[in-house]
Parts: structure tokens; C-alpha cells; sequence
């Protein structure tokens, strides 16, 4: 049973006012046990600033009923689809009048500002208040004096139009025009609904500046049949007021989400699981948990037997920021587990079900691939702390014969494996990826298909590629684990010896054992025949994109890559990258194309993406040396002149 209500009727100044009890009894519940969570879970108890983290929740979970306004269009609403009897009359309304019987006569009058009507014969006279029945009987009374044998309908053929107020806590507050037949529903909807911390359930609503209702939009949301709807009048106020009390539903049940209390009525557990549609089938419900929040930030736990004790959940008063979780059963039970390996669309691990057999597995785990063995299968009992029990299985007899005496009943934790037949293989093949003109996976001949004939069927090189970084990779090729390489890469440079210092530089910049070495360009364009490879199952061949920039390097003051101009010289980017270095030898610049090629500068007639420019060092000279050289050389000419002017003196 809900135990909250769609509107509060008052009379005028009679306050709502409600202290909420504490229907629990902590000490003299013998259904429930308590622990305290400190710490974690402490939080401010400012119930606004509650009820925004309440809301936002981080995504994880919905407030319930802001949503049904975002899904609503614009300026649309809807009024009641039939006139209810409680509809009473005023300046504005339009009626058709309609005599039948002796008399056949038909009226079209309008209620003017003072709430009177003008019918012909009859005269004008006020009906403003009265409902159509009421209207309905007066006139018959007031005919009766100048007709007979006739009878009177009456049929309201447009309502008066209405001034309302919108405030508080909505997305679009202000005044609003609609007709009487519309509801606070329908305002709220042209409104855009409760802004998020906006109130659902407390909804003021005043009439001739006297509180007339309190309305709670979830008895609209939530049951089957429409409760009585507050029509509106001119000057009506409706005010939304902040969203003071929230709770949290979680778990096992229907509508897991955030909702809002009603300020007017006291709600239990029980109510809490009607506002979220109730438990599923898979809720545990002898202990339902309640988290409550304390005066110094702290939470109490409280569990909540449902399944025997339903006293104690009604017995139980919901406060501010209660978080109410139902586990599942399926966390009570210990999972189930068999496990499939091999040659399966979908191997792995699969829930244990009573009565699953072999076949059962295979069927759930997608059925057996074309390269399955099904000569033998293996079935491997595991039993903790036990060396494996392996049974095998004739899956020919199985699958294909389906003598139900080879299947065998799983049980927890049991493998099943089934193998590849001994050296299955569809077709060898090999994949060319990036830039060329047809990338893609090509069938190759083991031990006859070369790379360049490979390099002929995808088409060659886009004008993109980036050649001398073509590289062929075979994935085949098997790599040790060096022990030694492994432990050094753990120990610091001042553990190590020289030695071992020069062993893991030589490992760290050792070409990679997979990658096979090929001249892209001597292959492709100088048809070089010892650039050729034969090529294996698996081998890729990939072709980077060129970058859209020239490298520089070497030498210059900022290296790195220039953005490409078209017809710039060398000269050009080096001054991008720098200008040359103090050292740099700039008669002995090289360009590395694109291509693989290495060209002196002179010999370069344009640059494109891709290329690199490359400013060796000039060799280092050692002045002393010189000096001493000619030194020694001039020291030995003098000697020998000496000699000969000497001899000649002589």
C-alpha cells in the first residue's frame, strides 16, 4: 500500500505543517542488526545540497520523473479529453443550447465579464460558478415558462481562457495563457517541467492567495488510473519549491533510481519499494539494507528481514538520504564454472548448469571450427589439490553419429580441449599494408612467391610513400628470451660492469630478428634481384605515409622537421631549422630521399615531402700537433740550408 496522497486539499490559512516520526524502533526490533560506517560515507547534512548530489549521482543513477518533462515538446500539453462535472462556468466559456422535442431551437451564447449569458426568450442572468448541470436545470426552469414539451442540451462548445503564474524551481517560470480545461499539469508542462532540484511531489498550488493544493506529480506518474486533476483558474499561482528529502533504491528492483519523499506524509520500506516497481525475481530479501545517515556524518546500517517480517519494514519511517539496497541471490551462491579451449567460435569460460553436458558446451560455445580434430577430445576433471583426471571423447561419434553414450556430464571446474588437426592449413598468405595502390591480403606458393612479385600485384607505391621506411616483417620468425639481456635491463648503470654495460647497448640497438632487411628502392626500381626475398605464411609488408615536412639533421641549430614548400632549395630549410652550426660542414651536405637514395646537395633537383637533409661534422683537427709538424719540418729545412751554404763555403 502507497502510503502517500495526489493532493492535499485546504482550506484557506490552515497551515500543512507535520513533524515526521521515527516509526523505528532500534532497541526493541528483534529482526534487525546495526553497524556503524564512519568516515567514507560522511557528508554534509544540508538536505538541498543533498538532494543536488542525490540527483547528479555521477550518471549512475536517474531521478525519477524529471525525464518525462525533457521528453515533452515544446508549447504541447494536453487537456482532459472529457469535460468532468466539476467544471463550473465564467466569462469566456461558449455554450451551445439545444431544444428538443416540440420545440426545435438552437442558441450560441458566451459568458460576458460579469459572469451573465443573454438566451433569447429568457433574457440575461448570471451563471457564472455553476457547473453545466446546474446551468443545465435553471434553464429548463426559466423555459418551462414559455415552452412545453421540449428538452433542453447543452454542450460547451470552447472553454474560457485562463491566467496562470508559474514559479519556483522550473526551467521556464513566468505567466502563462491556457484554457480552463487544462490542469497544473499541463502549466508545469509549458513551464518545462521542475527544474533538477526542483520539487515532484510538493507542488504548492494558490487560488485567491490561499494555499488550495499540494500536488505530487508521481501519483500522476506512477498509477493506472488519473486522480482527480485541479482545473485552472484565472490568477492561480503554481510554485514549485526546492527539493528538500530524497532516498536511494538500488539493486534487485524493477526501478533503481533516486526519489523524492513526500513532506506530508510519513513513508516506509514498504513505500520505498512500490515508488521503485518492486523487487525481481532475483532479489534477496532476507536481508534488505537500509544505510542511514547520522547527525555527526556518519551512517548506520540496518537489515531488514522482507521475507518473514514484513512488520518490520512497515515499522520502518524513510528520512533524508536513506540508501536502500536489495542484493541478489545470485550473490549468495557460489558460481558455477566449466571452461572450453580450442577449436571453437567462442572458447572460454561458461556458468555450470545442472544436467550440461559436453555436447551442451560445445553447442553454447559456438559449435566446433572447420579445424577442429574430432578424432579425440579431451575432458580434464580438476579436482583441488588432486592431479587431473583426463577423460577422452570420440567427438566423431558425438557431433556426427550422435550416440549420446560418449557424452559426458560436466562438473564444476571441468576443462574441455579440443585440438587443431596436426598441421591444418587454409592456404598460405601474406598482408600488404599502407601506402600502395592495392593493400590488402595476398595468397602467395610456399616457397616460390617473391617479394617483388607481390610488389608487382598490389600495384606499387603511391606517391604518398614513404619507400626507404618500407619494411617486411615476418611474424613467424621465433625470438629467444636472453635471460642475461633481461636481468641487466633491471640494474642500474653503476651495478654493471664495462662488459655488461656494452652487452646491453649491443641488445638494445640490435635490429629487430623479425624484421626482414630489404632495399625497397633497389628492389622496386633497380629491379635488384639480390633485394628479393621469397616470402612466408604470415609476412607483412608495410609502407609508411611520408611525413608533409623535410628533415634536417645533423649539424644545424634546431633539428627536426620543416614543413614542406614547394621549389624551396636545401638553403631554405636549413635557416628554418637553425641556420649551420660552428662545426658543421656545409660542402659535404647530404639528402637521404624519400626514395632511399643519398645524393650530394648539387646533385638534388627538388625536395619533396619526405626527404631529409643531412649536415655532417667537420673532423676534428688537433692545432698542436700541426704546429709542431711544421715546426719540425721547417727546424730540418733550416738544417739542411745550413748544410749546403756549409758545403758551398767550403
Amino acid at each position: 500500500m502507497l502510503l502517500f496522497s495526489s493532493v492535499f486539499y485546504l482550506s484557506a490559512g490552515i497551515g500543512m505543517a507535520q513533524e515526521n516520526v521515527d516509526g523505528y524502533q532500534q532497541q526493541n526490533n528483534p529482526y534487525t542488526q546495526n553497524t556503524v560506517q564512519r568516515g567514507a560515507e560522511a557528508q554534509s547534512t544540508s538536505t538541498a545540497q543533498n538532494a543536488q548530489v542525490g540527483i547528479q549521482a555521477k550518471n549512475v543513477l536517474p531521478f525519477y520523473g524529471y525525464d518525462f518533462f525533457d521528453q515533452r515538446p515544446e508549447q504541447s500539453f494536453s487537456s482532459i479529453s472529457t469535460m468532468p462535472a466539476y467544471y463550473t462556468l465564467g466569462p469566456g466559456d461558449r455554450i451551445g443550447i439545444y431544444l428538443t422535442g416540440k420545440v426545435q431551437e438552437e442558441f450560441d451564447v458566451i459568458v460576458n465579464v460579469e459572469g451573465k449569458v443573454y438566451v433569447p426568450t429568457v433574457g440575461v442572468f448570471p451563471i457564472s460558478g455553476l457547473t453545466l448541470a446546474e446551468f443545465q436545470k435553471l434553464l429548463t426552469e426559466k423555459l418551462s415558462k414559455f415552452y412545453d414539451n421540449y428538452h433542453v442540451e447543452l454542450m460547451l462548445l470552447q472553454p474560457k481562457q485562463v491566467q496562470v503564474t508559474v514559479v519556483g524551481e522550473v526551467n521556464k517560470p513566468g505567466r502563462y495563457t491556457l484554457f480552463a480545461l487544462n490542469t497544473v499539469f499541463d502549466a508545469l508542462s509549458m513551464a518545462g517541467g521542475p527544474k533538477t532540484g526542483g520539487s515532484l511531489r510538493n507542488i504548492n498550488v494558490y487560488r485567491n492567495d490561499s494555499l488550495l493544493a499540494i500536488i505530487d506529480l508521481y501519483q500522476f506518474l506512477m498509477q493506472e488510473t488519473s486522480p482527480r486533476e485541479i482545473l485552472l483558474n484565472s490568477g492561480d499561482r503554481i510554485f514549485v519549491p526546492l527539493l528538500m528529502e530524497t532516498i536511494t533504491v538500488t539493486g534487485e528492483i524493477k526501478r533503481p533510481g533516486v526519489y523524492e519523499l513526500s513532506n506530508h506524509a510519513d513513508e516506509t520500506l514498504i513505500d520505498a519499494v512500490d515508488l521503485s516497481g518492486g523487487f525481481t525475481d532475483y532479489a534477496f530479501l532476507d536481508r534488505v539494507e537500509i544505510s542511514r545517515l547520522q547527525g555527526d556524518g556518519s551512517r548506520r546500517v540496518m537489515y531488514i528481514n522482507m521475507q518473514d517480517h514484513i512488520s518490520a519494514a512497515e515499522s520502518i519511517v524513510l528520512k533524508n538520504e536513506d540508501k536502500i539496497r536489495v542484493y541478489s541471490k545470485l550473490s549468495q551462491i557460489t558460481k558455477r564454472v566449466v571452461t572450453i579451449h580450442g577449436e571453437v567460435d567462442s572458447p572460454g569460460e561458461y556458468e555450470l548448469e545442472d544436467n550440461m553436458y559436453v555436447s551442451d558446451l560445445i553447442l553454447r560455445a559456438g559449435s566446433l571450427t572447420r579445424s577442429a580434430y574430432l578424432v579425440e577430445a579431451e575432458v580434464a576433471k580438476v579436482d583441488p589439490k588432486m592431479p587431473a583426471h583426463i577423460i577422452k571423447i570420440d567427438l566423431t561419434k558425438l557431433l556426427i553419429e550422435k550416440d549420446k553414450n560418449v557424452d559426458i556430464l560436466l562438473e564444476e571446474d571441468d576443462q574441455v580441449f579440443i585440438r587443431q588437426i596436426p598441421e591444418w592449413e587454409v592456404g598460405p598468405k601474406v598482408e600488404v599494408r599502407g601506402e600502395v595502390m592495392f593493400p590488402g591480403f595476398y595468397p602467395i606458393v610456399k616457397d616460390s612467391t617473391y617479394l617483388s612479385d607481390i610488389m608487382q600485384k598490389c600495384g606499387g607505391f603511391t606517391d604518398k610513400a614513404l619507400i626507404r621506411e618500407a619494411r617486411l616483417v615476418r611474424r613467424s620468425s621465433k625470438i629467444t628470451v636472453d635471460k642475461e639481456y633481461e636481468s641487466l635491463k633491471t640494474l642500474s648503470r653503476e651495478d654493471m660492469s664495462e662488459t655488461e654495460y656494452e652487452y646491453l647497448v649491443m641488445k638494445e640497438n640490435t635490429r629487430d630478428i623479425g624484421e626482414i632487411v630489404v632495399d625497397f628502392h633497389k628492389l622496386v626500381f633497380a629491379k635488384d634481384a639480390d633485394e628479393d626475398v621469397i616470402l612466408e605464411n604470415g609476412d607483412i609488408i608495410q609502407v609508411p605515409k611520408a611525413p608533409i615536412v623535410v628533415g634536417v639533421t645533423g649539424r644545424v641549430s634546431r633539428a627536426g622537421g620543416v614543413t614542406y614548400k614547394s621549389n624551396a632549395d636545401i638553403e631554405y630549410y636549413v635557416d628554418k631549422a637553425g641556420g649551420y652550426a660552428w662545426d658543421a660542414n656545409a660542402r659535404k651536405t647530404k639528402v637521404i630521399k624519400v626514395t632511399g637514395e643519398i645524393l650530394d646537395d648539387e646533385d638534388v633537383k627538388e625536395l619533396v615531402p619526405g626527404d631529409i637533409i643531412y649536415v655532417p661534422r667537420k673532423h676534428d683537427r688537433d692545432y698542436w700537433e700541426l704546429f709542431r709538424q711544421f715546426m719540425l719540418v721547417a727546424a730540418q729545412t733550416a738544417t739542411i740550408i745550413l748544410v749546403i751554404q756549409n758545403a758551398m763555403n767550403n
